[in-house]
């Protein structure tokens, strides 16, 4: 995230033309806006298929509304729910992922708008797009751009570690309960009499998928190692215009 938010800064230096300008940012709010609802879309329909999952799992039998079918007489219902389950997963994540860099990006630009080396871009950008501000409000640093105005004490700093820590138990939630389903769902599956070949075909599969969405989601913020590559000469003049 950081090398692609620099990489973007980078961009918007060269950027002689001037096309990231005011109309290119309404644009990248809209499609934050989508990104957003693609998300929260994901979300519900991975809780409501973990939810039928968890139901199957624990012997639950209902009928389908308007399609008068019980759950137990669908062939197969719970192999069919781990793997719609897994791609779920897999697609919550790689929204999660689009969304984030679309907030980088907008970032940038309300940084470059306001200059955020005098004022919070925070507050501009949270009037384009959608900003959860209860993690800016519980952070020991309210400005992370620039000086704050109030300086905390120890109370609010015990405070603010207490709901962060409290924040990221409830945002992994998610991954964990989804992980134990399917370890749980795999495990059934396994001890069944099904064909082996299918079962380690499937099992597989769903394994690929999960670790994908996670490695997505842990590796968007991983400190690798990135080098900064200074333009050479030859580089620098290719890039004049002509």
């Amino acid at each position: 995230m950081a090398r692609l938010t620099l990489s973007f800064d980078r961009e918007l230096e060269l950027d002689e033309n001037k096309a990231f300008n005011k109309e290119f940012y309404d644009k990248c709010i809209e499609r934050h806006l989508e990104s957003e609802g693609k998300l929260n879309q994901s979300i519900r329909s991975l809780v409501m298929v973990n939810t039928v999952m968890f139901l199957v799992l624990n012997g639950q039998d209902w009928t389908i509304p308007f399609a008068n079918i019980q759950v137990s007489t669908i062939p197969a219902i719970q192999e069919i729910l781990l793997f719609y389950s897994s791609m779920a997963f897999f697609f919550l994540c790689s929204v999660f992922v689009t969304k984030q860099c679309y907030d980088g990006i907008i970032d940038q630009c309300g940084n470059r708008i306001v200059n955020s080396g005098k004022v919070d871009p925070d507050f501009y950008n949270a009037a384009s797009k959608h900003f959860e501000f209860f993690l800016k409000l519980y952070r020991p640093k309210l400005n992370i751009w620039g000086i704050d105005f109030f300086e905390h004490g120890w109370g609010f700093a015990t405070f603010s570690l207490m709901i962060n820590l409290i924040l990221l138990a409830v945002i992994l939630v998610i991954p964990a309960v989804h992980v134990a389903l399917v370890v749980v769902t795999s495990m059934q599956i396994f001890q069944s009499d099904w064909n082996e070949y299918a079962k380690l075909l499937l099992i597989g599969s769903v394994a690929l998928i999960n670790f994908g969405g996670l490695a997505m989601i842990f590796g968007m913020n991983k400190d690798f190692d990135f080098y900064e590559i200074e333009p050479t000469a030859n580089q620098e003049k290719e890039s004049l215009p002509k």
